[in-house]
């Protein structure tokens, strides 16, 4: 079997590794995200309504840990878009593999998951604060676990995703360096052409001729013909 069928038949297998190491990247991350949302996003306070019912008003505190969720997940998408798209660069140039819609689409999925993962562990973090709400009595001050109602903001990190990686992508094809496309081969140089022998005629008619004595022998001409009703001399 030759080299390039094996390496035809690895290529499949390499882009699912490439693919699988950038989703399994992404969605990790999406957890380690969700501890600092729930370390960084303030809570709210309430007043309990009784039946886990909680009255918060219109406070900035009510809005800011989904404000906090959609910023950190969009920072993280430029973050990850920029990163997947540097990862696969080498590896598809080392053996001219295309890597990018793989990586695209692990993308993708990692960002989804990554983002539910956030919101997972946040939310998980703050089970004490969520029971609390639960027991407490009407009329009883709380605090209000983190929650999201914008489920929108769950798109976000997908979304920011595919902007990052596509603008990468454009610069690259501006550049004409994309990834995994073979680079042209340089021009060989041209070879000298061959001298003429002695003996044989040179590239220009009319030239001359060298004989075996070493004299030379010229074309004939208008000069060289004999005067009319003379002998040449």
């Amino acid at each position: 079997m030759t080299d390039q069928s094996l390496e035809g038949r690895g290529a499949p297998a390499r882009a699912l590794v490439v693919a699988l190491v950038i989703f399994a990247a992404i969605a990790v991350a999406g957890a380690l995200l969700g501890l600092l949302w729930w370390g960084l996003a303030p809570r709210p306070e309430g007043t309990s309504l009784g039946d886990g019912e909680v009255f918060t008003g219109t406070t900035e505190d009510v809005f800011a840990g989904e404000g906090y969720f959609l910023l950190m997940t969009a920072i993280a998408g430029l973050v990850t878009g920029y990163a997947a798209y540097m990862v696969q660069f080498p590896l598809a140039r080392r053996r001219v593999q295309d890597l990018r819609l793989p990586a695209l689409l692990a993308g993708v999925l990692g960002s989804a998951a990554g983002s539910l993962s956030t919101l997972w562990v946040g939310t998980s973090l703050d089970r004490s604060l969520q029971q609390g709400v639960a027991e407490a009595s009407p009329g009883e001050s709380v605090t209000v676990a983190l929650q999201l109602d914008a489920t929108a903001f769950l798109v976000a990190w997908p979304f920011v995703f595919v902007l990052q990686y596509a603008l990468l992508d454009a610069v690259s094809m501006v550049r004409r360096d994309l990834p995994g496309s073979p680079e042209a081969a340089p021009l060989e140089q041209l070879e000298p052409l061959p001298v003429g022998e002695p003996g044989t005629a040179g590239p220009g008619a009319g030239g001359t001729t060298a004989e075996p004595g070493g004299a030379e022998q010229h074309g004939s001409g208008p000069e060289d013909a004999p005067p009319e009703g003379g002998r040449a001399p």
